[in-house]
């Protein structure tokens, strides 16, 4: 349970306590043998500063010279290096919220790997009936933990890392008995569909996140200076990704550096190219390249609702097969209140408007709801539903199917800063590489054979 070690010209006792590693160092051999059968008598559920107090090192009235996990935070954010005013306001948002409340007023040598397992597991799935959160999202509260217990030990302020201790897999998947991805990879074919179903005004965009791979964030800080055309034959045309969208902490926008800081020249198809020509055409190199309609940057939440969605629907829709219509005719006289009292309408506003005369809806809540798609087998009908992120996941997924493409490549074209985060995201599209090995394998005990 307990063991003694030759540390210099000192002994020290060395256990596990709730999953921590804890250690006392003695002067002689003999304090040391005490100290083992202390730790032994409470079978080992005891920690090494319990451990000094009833050896009488310690005086366990004295004031605690470890700082809680709160009050080192507040020391640590500020002095943070190497992250925009966007993400240090993020952090302090997790710690107000989620973090502080569970741990917060605790002494940073007294939290352990059980006690940030359960707030993790409580962010996944909550006791009350709201929803739990996404797995990135709890994937950044246990990186930003990890990163203040990681400074707390080059600082000396404790002698390990709990959450060194936890069992945790970045961006795991969402339900771990099916093992499903959770993100949305089309096919070419699926792809073409859902591009049919834009109005040819928004589809440079759509077109350019699908072919370049490039976040939402990066696409859209485009400039036209960023597009390169090719000036040799046989060369290709490439996008220059040098730039994106941050947020300010202050709730506002700018344009700082790509994630991971991977500025990159990304090779593209020349129908991409013909696509964006009318968009370059007579237009200083500064301006962006992507607008919306009223000339400034295009902002997400407002293209999903007016220009994504909308489309999705239609492309998730079959026209000899079309879902039901809301309301319809009525035989009354006279003009009435919709009857779609406990909805809204497009715009997102209570609904109680005047239907036209013999109808039972306003005109907004006439044909079918706006999320409603059809059911039939028809051919030419997207049966999934994407986000403006999975073109970027869709991208990756084509070149994995191509075996010209090597991970490396993969992953420098998609920005990443390391090759183990394409690896970790989609390690499932590389059962190649898997199989290689089993062949490497094969060869060489096959010649260690012969």
């Amino acid at each position: 349970m307990a063991s003694i070690e030759k540390h210099g010209p000192s002994w020290r006792v060395v256990w596990r306590y709730q999953g921590r590693k804890q250690r006392t160092t003695w002067p002689t051999e003999d304090l040391a043998e005490e100290a083992k059968r202390i730790v032994e008598g409470y079978r080992g559920n005891r920690t090494a500063e319990q451990v000094y107090i009833d050896m009488g090192v310690l005086d366990p009235d004295a004031g605690p010279t470890v700082p809680t996990f709160e009050e080192y935070a507040e020391k640590w954010l500020p002095a943070k290096t190497g992250i925009t005013p966007g993400t240090r306001a993020g952090y302090k948002s997790q710690l107000d919220n989620r973090i502080n409340p569970a741990f917060g007023k605790r002494r940073m040598d007294r939290i352990t790997a059980t006690d940030i397992g359960t707030l993790l597991n409580q962010l996944h799935d909550p006791e009350d009936d709201e929803p739990g959160l996404k797995n990135t999202t709890v994937t950044r509260y246990f990186t930003l933990i990890n990163q203040i217990f990681e400074a707390a030990l080059r600082d000396k302020v404790i002698t390990d890392n709990p959450a060194e201790g936890v069992r945790y897999k970045r961006d795991q998947v969402e339900h771990d008995d099916t093992g499903e991805p959770t993100q949305v990879r089309l096919t070419p074919a699926e792809y073409k569909i859902l591009l049919r179903a834009f109005a040819p005004e928004d589809r440079p965009l759509v077109e350019l996140l699908a072919a370049t791979g490039a976040r939402w964030s990066e696409a859209t800080a485009l400039s036209v200076g960023h597009i390169r055309p090719a000036t040799k034959p046989g060369a290709k045309d490439r996008v220059r990704i040098w730039r994106a969208w941050k947020r300010d902490g202050k709730g506002g926008w700018y344009l700082g550096t790509t994630k991971g800081r991977r500025r990159r020249e990304v090779p593209v198809r020349a129908s991409l190219m013909t696509t964006l020509k009318p968009r370059m055409a007579d237009r200083p190199d500064d301006a962006f390249l992507i607008t919306a309609p009223g000339g400034g940057p295009v902002h997400y939440s407002n293209f999903l609702q007016r220009r994504w969605n909308p489309a999705l629907a239609r492309a998730m829709r079959c026209p000899e097969h079309p879902p039901p219509d809301r309301g319809g005719p009525r035989d009354e006289p006279g003009r009435r209140r919709c009857r779609d009292y406990g909805g809204t309408n497009d715009q997102g506003k209570p609904c109680g408007a005047i239907t036209a005369a013999g109808m039972t809806r306003c005109h907004s809540h006439m044909g079918p709801a706006p999320d409603a798609v059809s059911t039939c087998d028809c051919p030419g009908v997207l049966r999934r539903r994407p986000t403006p992120h999975d073109l970027r996941h869709t991208h990756a997924a084509w070149l994995f199917s191509d075996r010209r493409m090597t991970p490396l490549a993969i992953s420098r074209r998609l920005g990443h800063a390391q090759l183990s985060t394409t690896s970790e995201i989609y390690g499932d599209l590389m059962p190649e590489a898997e199989e290689a090995a089993v062949d490497a394998l094969d060869d060489l005990l096959n010649d260690d054979q012969d």
